[in-house]
């Protein structure tokens, strides 16, 4: 017997007229266009089209954006920094730790996205040390080997939420905790785990936390939001920068660079304001629907799809329990041509999966029904035996 949707969820999945018909699970990579989302696109057009110009409008779009972010994370906007990418937002920490840590060492993995990592590499050019975890035969990194790369002389531990290639979940307040038993600063990637399930950047202690609004929040690419906690803003003064980063950028001061009081310090220049329009309202259609929810229901689809998985013959890589991970199930297709393969199979049968490396990702959301989930894992079982 099925489990029907939570009220939440139905609205949710409401909200979406492509779902009428598309299999769509590749919501790691992108979701599909939410009505209020084109609405407020939409809005943003009508601004340029019949204003011409009205930047006291677009910024106070961009602020609604930062708020509707940081009321996701539990925390205010002042903590809040927008810029236009994670790749960028990671780099920007990165000019602040080289200008001003007495710490030179980065501790990293195999599991960060490669945008986050190679701003850590990016370092080892100023004399920095950067030293990237391994997995283990799971394709896992466990708590225990970042706890034994660990240590006095680094200055910041790097880790994502949710890993994008498997959808492992990392445990954010142990990770908290043996970084700071060190003195070493947390950056969380959060990208993949955002908006599948509550998130509080202040209970967990996190220093950094990074996220876009492309993939679970619903929004757009081109715009991703940064959480500084307070005790670590007036430490540190990024030397990539932008006049948007100033006490008041249109003080247009060339001779000063006067850092804002705040997370807007790691803002860049001038913000993406179609794109803000975007994320405030994909954060409010994911907040309305409650991220609690969204984790219930994506418990019950990972649990779903792990068992017809087995059932099916199909090879999985990631955790084994749905508890220990995030929205995505990933699949071993064997080699990456034969991922992307299935991934180009799968869209032209209607059904929405996303490839990475040699695996295929099923990436559900709130909205997904189970019989979804296991229409595409018996057409990819299907499409591997006829290979």
């Amino acid at each position: 017997m099925q489990t029907p949707l939570h009220p939440s969820l139905t609205l949710f999945r409401d909200q979406f007229p492509l779902l009428n018909s598309r299999v769509y699970l590749a919501n790691c990579s992108q979701t599909p266009l939410a009505e209020p989302v084109r609405a407020a696109l939409a809005e943003g057009i009508r601004s340029w089209q019949e204003e011409g110009m009205d930047w006291e409008r677009w910024m106070a779009e961009v602020e609604r954006a930062r708020e509707s972010f940081a009321s996701l994370l539990g925390t205010t906007p002042a903590n809040i920094a927008v810029g236009s990418s994670v790749s960028q937002l990671a780099s920007s920490v990165a000019s602040a730790l080289v200008a001003h840590a007495p710490r030179q060492r980065i501790l990293s993995s195999v599991l960060d996205f490669p945008g986050v990592a190679h701003a850590w590499l990016a370092t080892r050019a100023y004399g920095w040390q950067v030293e990237i975890v391994e997995t283990d035969e799971a394709g896992l990194v466990s708590l225990d080997r970042f706890a034994s790369a660990s240590g006095p002389e680094v200055a910041l531990l790097s880790a994502p939420h949710v890993v994008y290639t498997n959808g492992a979940l990392l445990d954010l307040v142990r990770l908290a905790d043996l970084a700071h038993a060190y003195g070493s600063l947390l950056f969380v990637d959060a990208y993949q785990s955002i908006g599948t399930l509550p998130i509080d950047v202040e209970a967990c202690d996190i220093d950094f936390l990074a996220a876009g609004v492309l993939k679970y929040l619903c929004g757009t690419a081109g715009i991703a939001f940064l959480y500084v906690h307070p005790r670590v803003q007036e430490r540190l003064q990024p030397t990539v920068t932008g006049w948007f980063g100033r006490r008041n950028p249109f003080a247009f001061e060339p001779r000063q660079l006067d850092y804002a009081d705040s997370a807007a310090r790691f803002d860049l220049g001038t913000p993406p304001v179609l794109n803000a329009y975007a994320a405030r309202a994909g954060i409010e259609l994911v907040r309305a629907a409650d991220p609690a929810a969204i984790r219930e229901r994506l418990l019950q689809l990972s649990t779903l799809a792990m068992e017809r998985s087995a059932r099916l013959g199909l090879t999985l890589s990631g955790p084994r329990e749905a508890s220990a991970g995030g929205a995505t199930t990933a699949i071993d297709a064997g080699s990456p041509e034969r991922a992307h393969q299935l991934e180009s199979a799968l869209r032209q049968r209607s059904i929405m999966v996303s490839a990475r490396g040699r695996l295929l990702r099923l990436a559900p959301h709130g909205f997904t029904q189970e019989e979804e989930v296991i229409t595409a894992l018996e057409t990819i079982a299907r499409l591997l035996r006829a290979a």
